[in-house]
């Protein structure tokens, strides 16, 4: 996902020639899945990968011809080679993997670009190519589909009358609530914005709740435990961690989330200061305390990585 982003926002702002490179198809295994993308731009620049780094330097090689042309072409990559001698030099990818190199042209930067406002209001983008029986390619759509529409997986590659389609959904950042602006979020914040989840950051001290302490942080709200889940519309995919160090703040935002249908509130502190904070009763299946997986994490950024840690194992199973 924060490939996906870096990419947009390159084709946003850079005037320079590029070809885009989508794995499409995987025979057998690979490093990296379909619909993984790479940005290659003409001054030798690139955003992304699309494997461990055999294949970067011959992708860039065959693009030198198709900076100067409009046409897609498909690439064929055999990495089944079972000895050190083949694309895949003993790296584990033991497939043949399809790669389609697309010239940025006026509409596909343009498709790119509704691709790009699509997502950050929220929408999910299908986005399919079709391809001739020899992969000559033929034409791509971007459309802005309902959740109801939404399918569990977000690939498909398909024959189709004379050809093959290949579909991909594409889907909004996850969302990362965090109340809390304490020094220790600090590292969490830069982490999470890294690994590809926008981040709201939540507080009730404007001091600490600003850009120049967070400044990978997407949004800020300011204000009481109340205030807060008044101003925002959860959605059931969204991840909320709280981590104010503040008992009775914590325990009034905690509270106020008690009818909401998050997959995942995780609470910094021990179970003892969970079971105080909610007052001996049960506590939610959605509730996760102490937040993290178990590996035995120490200090700010250690935590951070084991938050993390939980939620990616979340999303992922979610995405099955």
């Amino acid at each position: 996902m924060p490939t996906l982003f870096r990419i947009l926002d390159a084709l946003q702002l850079s005037p320079i020639k590029s070809i885009l490179a989508t794995i499409i198809r995987i025979d057998g295994s690979a490093y990296l899945k379909e619909g993984t993308s790479m940005l290659m731009m003409e001054n030798g620049e690139r955003i992304g990968m699309i494997s461990p780094g055999c294949l970067e330097e011959d992708l860039f090689l065959r693009s030198k011809e198709l900076f100067q042309s409009p046409y897609p072409q498909v690439v064929t990559y055999d990495l089944s080679s079972v000895d050190d001698y083949g694309w895949g030099q003993g790296m584990g990818c033991n497939g043949v993997i399809k790669i389609l190199l697309e010239p940025i042209t006026e509409k596909l930067r343009t498709d790119l670009l509704f691709l790009k406002k699509s997502l950050e209001k929220g929408l999910s983008v299908l986005h399919e190519k079709v391809f001739s029986d020899d992969y000559t390619f033929k034409k791509s759509t971007f459309q802005i589909v309902s959740k109801k529409d939404i399918k569990n997986h977000h690939y498909e590659f398909q024959p189709i009358n004379e050809g093959y389609k290949y579909s991909y959904l594409f889907t909004p950042a996850p969302r990362i609530l965090l109340f809390g602006a304490g020094e220790d979020a600090k590292p969490f914040v830069s982490l999470a914005s890294k690994i590809g989840f926008t981040i709201t950051l939540c507080d009730w001290r404007p001091g600490l709740c600003h850009e120049s302490h967070f400044p990978s942080a997407n949004q800020f709200i300011i204000g009481s435990p109340l205030h807060i889940i008044h101003s925002i519309h959860f959605s059931k995919n969204d991840y909320i961690v709280i981590m104010s160090h503040n008992f009775l703040k914590d325990q009034e935002f905690l509270a106020g989330l008690k009818n909401s249908e998050v997959n995942y509130i995780g609470l910094l502190g021990s179970k003892e200061r969970t079971t105080r904070l909610l007052g001996g009763g049960e506590y939610p299946n959605n509730l996760y305390f102490p937040v993290g997986l178990p590996i035995g994490a120490q200090g700010p950024e250690e935590i951070a990585v084991s938050i993390m840690a939980q939620i990616i194992q979340l999303y992922r199973n979610a995405s099955k």
